[in-house]
């Protein structure tokens, strides 16, 4: 896809089905930060549920679409602009519910035809959320980012921020974070030193949320869940 707005729409939509991570915040701060009570009433219920089933992937066709086409000249070719990256967009959203199937663990099912059925399905041979296979996958995409931007000028920060992809970009293409057109040779003016703190304070909350969501999910106590295995 030529264009960083159609890669960010399908970008976002391959993370939406956890979403519903908002519930268990608010299930940890209904319960007075009771993690255990709020993993019991609310994550165990909820995540894998509701918006890991073929109703949302289809939810998250139609809303990429509606995204996609805003601001567009109306016309045939636009709206099939649009249907691609819907597709795409649904695709992605399938990857993910799949990736859950295979790195969840066994006794952690998805519930792919809601709300048609309430049917579960997992797999014996999937490993759990901690184990070494998540955090080689884990590594090996965060490589894989970094090669990718270096061939392609672009890479998937951009569905965060555009001017922290073009930061990251400039870092892993050229070694600086100033554009290699003799920049680097004038003395930074005060907006432009700003300009480099604000981006640098987005690279560290990605971080943050990054470190958050790999060590998050570790903390559940996935030996009490009591889900049948199928």
């Amino acid at each position: 896809m030529e264009s960083a707005r159609a890669r960010r729409i399908v970008a976002l939509s391959g993370l939406a089905p956890d979403v519903d991570v908002l519930a268990y915040v608010g299930g940890i701060l209904y319960f007075g930060l009771d993690q255990g009570l709020a993993f019991e009433h609310v994550w165990q219920v909820v995540h894998h549920r509701y918006t890991h089933g073929l109703g949302f992937v289809l939810l998250t066709g139609v809303v990429a679409f509606i995204v996609a086409s805003r601001g567009t000249t109306r016309g045939g070719s636009a709206y099939r602009r649009a249907a691609g990256v819907a597709v795409l967009s649904m695709m992605a959203s399938l990857v993910h519910v799949f990736c859950d199937v295979v790195g969840g663990g066994p006794t952690w099912p998805v519930y792919p035809l809601w709300p048609v059925s309430d049917v579960a399905w997992s797999v014996n041979w999937s490993w759990a959320l901690g184990d070494w296979p998540n955090t080689l996958i884990l590594f090996s995409c965060l490589v894989g980012m970094m090669l990718y931007a270096r061939a392609s000028g672009y890479s998937p920060l951009e569905s965060i921020n555009y001017s922290l992809d073009r930061w990251f970009v400039r870092i892993i293409q050229h070694g600086t974070s100033i554009s290699p057109d003799g920049a680097q040779n004038r003395e930074l003016t005060s907006v432009a030193r700003a300009k480099v703190v604000r981006i640098r304070v987005l690279i560290y909350l990605f971080v943050l949320l990054l470190v958050i969501a790999v060590l998050l999910p570790l903390g559940f106590r996935m030996d009490q869940l009591n889900l049948p295995q199928f």
